[in-house]
């Protein structure tokens, strides 16, 4: 009997009722769920019981040739491929082996969850007058390896019955969606609480924003000069930070050309099937039923073996709309659907969370609603996995706007934007080590990394970003991938508007977060990596909310007709020269990273756009406000992001 039959044996009646243990079961039930069967007859034989009434002979051969080219069994080529539903393979297997099927109508009650996996579970069926009816999977191994345990099991006088894997995955998220949730909200809290945005302020933080804001008001009523210059002073500070970082960045997008002709390296051969690890797609929605059909196309394109790939759709319970459109879509066989139930925060991380513990990959990749990512991305990013050395916890694959046209200045904006942060920006973090915040979508990891570090934070409204320092706080670095997942730019002023207070506004939670013990900061990333991390989010936080000070600064210099007038103090002039030249390189090495990136990624018609980046400055301002006093007001709060509204 192969490894998934003798999964079967030796399991006693004790259900799992520990929720910490939950992610660590299912992380061990990928390591067996696609495990290569021994075989010891060919499909014809063992699987003829399907030839006429579901699939024919010919059919069969060549679901036989891609699993044994896969390293699975026979029946889950059939499965992703759609040849045969899950009930329908499940209603001629029980046929086969002479058991009845328990279908959607009955109860199940799972008793022995075999490491998390639904496909190697046992449950119980609830009969009235009757005992209990020990109900197999259907999937839980080949119809071999099934038909010598149910034998034993007849022997022990044991009643049977089978049902489908999706039926099995549904009674086991019934009978744990209490612990499946409390985990999902509670459980980085629980386990690290200084590591959640749920979490209270330190004592020393708010100290710091008294004394600060204490010492402007006085400043300003006692000695508004000294006020103005220390002001100043503060302005220039964070702009240099992020000024030096874009300069780095734009030798990066000079060196990327060119480093990569020196390099001249072939790609790597391609990687047998057999030897591809299994991927579990997490795709959260919300009222997105209008992008559902592009989204579906999008994935089942990828360039991977359907057998080897699980692609998750997480709905919200309250979403019905976009529930009933999947109801009316035929989804590939290897697509499932899994509603997490109503609790606040309802944010997407904690959607993930819950989805996290019923996956069965090895490695997890996160996509939204609107993406359309390369075909061979997956396989890239295991290439990547596998080659590497040890310590990479993440990839971050590249993203672009397909849609750069639809508006005169945001989309066009935003297109910049991420050309910058994804094919510059990011890649020069990677080189230098220092932490990288992610972007929130295709996102990579080994799903044995992603659960130490605790994966989401629930409460925190850009859980990429915290996400991406976390893991650097444990010592995994985060790679760019050389792939593009192609996204959606919001046209109007109202969505972007949301979508850049939401990002603020977690932003602001991350740093807060990481901040509030700055001893164990500096010594998790180490000098370099915490200056970097400091200079990076806070000086990002800190450049958009003084950016507009600067320009009252100017405007009441020309006013009071100081702003020609000699300075009356050396210190004075200096600062403002300081000021003024810092702001100045700020701009121009932002123009420049972003008019190079673009450039490289072939629209040169958008590298003049550039040079409005310091009008998208000041929007970014305004939603750094509207983030900041949200976040006193209502800091979990999720504005949902509008997608569907592109031409292209």
């Amino acid at each position: 009997m192969g490894d998934q039959g003798r999964g079967f044996a030796g399991r006693g009646r004790a259900q799992e009722t520990n929720p910490q243990n939950i992610l660590a079961r299912m992380q061990d039930a990928a390591q067996t769920a696609c495990a290569p069967p021994i075989r010891a007859r060919n499909a014809l034989q063992e699987y003829g019981f399907l030839v006429g009434p579901l699939v024919d002979a010919a059919t069969l051969g060549a679901v036989e040739a891609e699993a044994l080219a896969c390293g699975v069994a026979v029946h889950q080529v059939l499965l992703a491929w759609s040849l045969v539903s899950h009930d329908d393979y499940a209603a001629a297997v029980a046929h086969w082996l002479g058991v009845p099927l328990v279908g959607w109508e009955t109860g199940l009650e799972a008793i022995a969850v075999h490491q998390g996996s639904a496909a190697t579970a046992e449950l119980w069926a609830r009969r009235q007058g009757g005992r209990p009816l020990r109900v197999l999977v259907a999937t839980g191994a080949p119809p071999d390896a099934l038909l010598e345990h149910v034998a034993v099991l007849r022997e022990q006088g044991i009643e049977l019955a089978l049902t489908s894997q999706r039926r099995a995955e549904a009674a086991i998220a019934q009978q744990n969606e209490a612990l499946l949730l409390d985990r999902a909200v509670g459980g980085l809290l629980e386990e690290r609480p200084t590591s959640s945005a749920a979490s209270p302020a330190a004592t020393w933080q708010l100290l710091a924003a008294t004394v600060c804001a204490g010492l402007a008001i006085g400043g300003l009523a006692v000695v508004p000069e000294a006020t103005c210059a220390a002001v100043t002073a503060l302005i220039a500070l964070p702009f240099l930070c992020v000024g030096l970082l874009r300069a780095v960045a734009l030798r990066q997008a000079f060196a990327g050309p060119a480093r990569e002709r020196r390099q001249g390296r072939q790609p790597p051969a391609r990687c047998p099937d057999a030897q591809l690890p299994f991927y579990s797609v997490l795709v959260p929605l919300f009222r997105e039923a209008n992008m559902l059909p592009g989204l579906v196309r999008s994935l089942a394109a990828l360039d991977y073996p359907a057998a080897k790939l699980e692609v998750i759709l997480v709905l919200e319970a309250i979403d019905l709309e976009t529930q009933a459109a999947l109801l009316d879509m035929g989804l590939p066989g290897n697509f499932r659907t899994l509603v997490v139930p109503d609790r606040q925060p309802r944010t997407k991380p904690k959607a993930l969370n819950y989805a996290l513990q019923c996956a069965r990959g090895d490695f997890v990749v996160v996509y939204d609603a609107e993406d359309r990512p390369q075909r061979d991305q997956l396989r890239r990013a295991w290439e990547v996995f596998r080659l590497a050395p040890p310590g990479l916890g993440c990839l971050q694959a590249q993203l672009n706007i397909y849609n750069p046209w639809d508006g005169w200045f945001f989309t066009r904006q935003f297109t910049i934007e991420y050309s910058a942060l994804f094919d510059a920006i990011l890649p020069a973090l990677e080189r230098l080590r220092l932490p990288v915040p992610l972007g929130g979508t295709s996102n990579y990891f080994p799903r044995a990394t992603l659960v130490e570090v605790g994966a989401w934070d629930p409460h925190n409204v850009t859980e990429d970003a915290d996400l991406g320092i976390r893991l650097a706080r444990h010592g995994y670095r985060t790679a760019v991938l050389a792939s593009t997942t192609w996204e959606e730019a919001p046209p109007r002023f109202g969505i972007w508007l949301r979508q850049r207070t939401r990002w603020m506004k977690g932003w602001m939670q991350t740093y807060l977060v990481h901040t509030r013990e700055l001893s164990r900061l500096h010594r998790d990333l180490g000098p370099t990596a915490s200056i970097g991390f400091h200079a990076l989010m806070g000086g990002l936080i800190v450049s958009a909310l003084v950016h507009p000070l600067f320009y009252v600064l100017l405007a009441g210099y020309w006013l009071s007709g100081g702003l020609l007038a000699p300075a009356e103090t050396t210190a004075g002039a200096v600062l403002w020269a300081a000021a003024c030249v810092n702001l100045a390189l700020g701009y121009l090495s932002s123009i420049l990273v972003s008019m190079v990136s673009v450039w490289r990624r072939g629209r040169k018609g958008l590298a003049m756009f550039a040079l409005l980046l310091p009008v998208y400055w000041l929007l970014i301002s305004l939603a750094a406000y509207r983030a900041a006093w949200q976040f006193v007001r209502d800091p979990y709060l999720w504005e949902k992001t509008e997608h569907g509204t592109a031409r292209d």
